[in-house]
């Protein structure tokens, strides 16, 4: 029987007692550790693996076209990386195996995979490229770029088909980082005007944008940031969003993406072909004021001063986008001012159309406070010895702009003064932050270094002692493009979030009439005459060189163009600015223009046949480029859709989409539709259809990976088929036939389509 035994129990419950004792003893002791002596340890590890306010970053806002097409935006990019070093140092065996199978597998299908990345990859060749690979290969590199260079993420996927890298990571030692990057969309047209964010700053370190919008408009476009905790679970890091980032806004301008290219391409080809070095100009609708286009061209100069060529041979210069001369450049503009001082002239009412003054012969005189004689280029005998207002500004006369200012304004130069600031001379237009302010001089700086003097109001005539950037230059054309009406020129439309418009910037009117629209009328015939050789009253194809003005090189067959040239010595050298800004069509104004371009005297190369620079003149140079942007603005613009007209008397033909032809030659059959029979050589291909002489005629289209497809014409379905089987992602609008094909991102296209 059991006997109960009081110190038995006893030393038990002692025993109970010392261990959980102990065990208290050890635990506190163990917190005192961890709070005291390694707390520095836990608290890293705490934040390793739970972190509370984590910054989340939004996605920067884009910017957009006129139309509301992507220019700029955020989007991923991707480097693509090869690692030939060995596979795994740790294992010798398997080592060795691996990289006799690799290398197997490069000398069987390198060919294959250096004309494939050909194909995908912009500025390649494939001899190159399989010599950058065997180069990697025979020093085992790692982290090597064969192509150096980023990639979409529409190329990444075709890449990764391949051969060799279709095989996986360790027998090609292909891998990818990926980044994020502001990208305009066309390249660098524009990028002064859009500006520049860096990679890193979009990530959250401080923006710095260079310029232009993103500057201007860095508070919408950046967003908001939100907040998340940042939890490791299963080795993997996880970011729970506790407070939702605000994405940034986006910026719709008034450019025109079509203008912005035709602006560009007409620029660059001038520049190289005269041997200039750097061009800049700016396309204004003239009854909104808005710019279509603003675009900006420097050749490209190396750190050692060395120009890079395309053709070294050719001694062709590469140019790229610059900073925003067209807003930022203070220069004197020279005889493209003329046309301010005669138009000051008539506004103000000191002299009329009637005046005239005289024409020298020798083309010299030494005027009264001038350290030297006045030269003008040109003297045209009109067998009265004098110049109309007319012939002052045709010729380019600056010995008789002169001698007009002077009749005007001698007595009173602050009324000169004062119109000229009127004129908008003075006024910043804040268009974005690095738009520089007019400089005019002033007769109440008389007696200043670098003030007044005796013949300030005379050089102020013909576009000296005064300092204009283009956009105040182009904006006062406009103003005579629009019969006296003052708009104040406008680069964003609105502020958009998710197709919605938040904010918006309307048309600005400055003065509703600046001058008289007799004024305008009748300075805008003098500017025909310049181009033209006769006034637009009395225009006359028959007549036309006649009477040449020094803007002829601007005459379109297609139009009637208003303007005026320029060629301004810079001051201290023998450089030139080299212009000519007018509108057109001269009878019913659409569009201004300014086109200015830089002649560098100390520049390699400069023009051979002419090496002081001396005929080289806004006549001979910008306005080449004036007349190609006027005639294919107006060109895109007048384009006639003939191809989508309905003839009324045959409403019974039927209206045939372009596609599958195997689809098209079922339906002719079923409809019992005469042919032309081509189509029956076609089937199963892709065509366009159309009707030609009462039969419907195909014509065939071949595609394949290296360019977009065309598909306007095409059905919704069929055009969807086509583009998405070339990589491409494909946003509809709309309904029924392709109309419009446009390219919003990299691997994306946007389709209107109409009924």
């Amino acid at each position: 029987m059991f006997k109960f035994r009081p110190n038995v129990v006893l030393r038990f419950n002692l025993l109970v007692v010392f261990f959980f004792t102990l065990a208290g003893i050890i635990i506190i002791g163990k917190a005192a550790i961890i709070m005291f002596i390694e707390r520095d340890d836990w608290n890293r590890i705490k934040e390793k693996n739970f972190k509370r306010n984590v910054p989340i970053y939004p996605h920067r806002g884009n910017i957009l076209a006129d139309n509301g097409d992507l220019i700029v935006s955020t989007l991923p990019q991707y480097r693509l990386k090869f690692d030939f070093k060995y596979i795994n140092k740790d294992d010798r065996e398997n080592e060795r195996i691996m990289n006799a199978k690799r290398d197997s597998v490069y000398n069987k299908h390198l060919k294959e995979l250096c004309v494939g990345l050909n194909d995908i990859l912009p500025g390649t060749s494939v001899a190159e490229l399989e010599k950058r690979f065997r180069d990697g290969l025979a020093k085992k590199k790692g982290g090597y770029e064969p192509y150096k260079g980023n990639v979409s993420y529409s190329q990444y996927k075709k890449i990764k088909e391949l051969p060799i890298i279709n095989l996986g990571k360790n027998y090609s030692g292909c891998y990818t980082t990926d980044n994020i990057e502001r990208k305009n969309i066309f390249g660098d047209t524009g990028n002064s005007t859009f500006g520049i964010v860096r990679t890193a700053e979009i990530k959250g370190k401080k923006v710095d944008e260079v310029n232009g919008i993103e500057r201007k408009y860095n508070e919408f476009l950046k967003g908001q940031e939100g907040e998340g905790t940042r939890i490791k679970m299963r080795g993997k890091y996880i970011l729970r969003e506790d407070i939702a980032p605000q994405n940034g806004y986006d910026i719709q301008t008034t450019l025109n993406t079509r203008m912005l290219d035709i602006c560009h391409n007409a620029l660059e080809r001038v520049l190289k072909e005269k041997g200039l070095g750097a061009g800049w100009a700016i396309l204004m609708e003239t009854k909104t004021g808005d710019i279509k286009a603003i675009v900006n061209l420097s050749r490209i100069v190396r750190k050692d001063g060395t120009v890079e060529y395309i053709d070294t041979i050719g001694r062709i210069p590469r140019f790229n986008e610059t900073p925003n001369h067209a807003l930022c450049d203070l220069n004197e503009p020279g005889s493209i001012f003329k046309t301010v001082a005669m138009t000051a002239i008539l506004a103000d009412g000191k002299l009329t159309t009637k005046d005239s003054v005289i024409a020298y012969r020798d083309k010299q005189h030494k005027f009264s406070g001038a350290s030297k004689p006045i030269k003008d280029e040109v003297y045209r005998d009109n067998g009265t010895g004098k110049y109309s207002m007319k012939d002052a500004l045709m010729y380019s006369s600056n010995i008789s702009m002169i001698q007009y200012i002077r009749m005007a304004y001698e007595n009173n130069p602050e009324e000169y003064t004062n119109t000229l600031q009127k004129f908008g001379f003075t006024r910043n237009y804040n268009i974005t932050d690095d738009e520089k302010t007019p400089k005019i001089k002033l007769p109440s700086t008389r007696g200043e270094k670098n003030g007044w003097d005796g013949f300030s109001l005379s050089s102020m005539s013909y576009g000296y002692a005064v300092q204009i950037p283009a956009i105040n230059m182009v904006t006062f054309y406009n103003t005579i493009a629009n019969g006296g009406k003052y708009m104040h020129p406008r680069l964003v439309k609105s502020i958009q979030r998710d197709g919605f418009t938040i904010e918006k910037y309307p048309t600005r009117v400055i003065d509703e009439q600046l001058f008289s629209k007799a004024v305008a009328d009748t300075i805008t015939s003098m500017l025909v005459e310049v181009v033209n050789g006769i006034s637009i009253e009395k225009f006359d194809k028959r007549r036309i060189g006649k009477r040449d003005g020094t803007g002829k090189n601007a005459r379109s067959e297609l139009m009637t163009i208003a303007g005026k040239t320029g060629t301004a010595k810079a001051y201290g050298n023998k450089n030139k600015l080299l212009s000519f800004c007018g509108f057109f069509p001269a009878e019913a104004p659409e569009y201004t223009l300014i086109v200015q371009m830089m002649y560098d005297y100390d520049a390699d190369p400069r023009p051979k046949e002419i090496k002081d620079g001396s005929g080289y003149g806004g006549g001979s140079t910008s306005a080449l480029a004036f007349k190609e942007i006027a005639e294919k603005v107006m060109a895109e613009k007048l384009a006639s859709p003939i191809e989508n007209a309905i003839d009324e008397t045959r409403k019974s033909e039927p209206a045939i989409k372009s596609g599958n032809m195997k689809e098209v030659n079922y339906l002719l059959t079923e409809m019992g539709i005469e042919s032309d029979g081509v189509q029956s050589k076609m089937s199963g291909s892709w065509g366009d259809v159309a009707l030609n002489n009462g039969k419907l005629h195909t014509t065939e289209k071949r595609y394949d990976h290296k360019h977009i497809p065309n598909v306007r014409g095409m059905g919704a379905k069929n055009a969807v088929y086509l583009l998405q089987k070339s990589g491409y992602h494909v946003l509809l609008d709309g309904y029924g036939t392709v109309k419009e094909q446009t390219i919003v991102a990299k691997d994306t296209i946007k389709l209107r389509l109409r009924q």
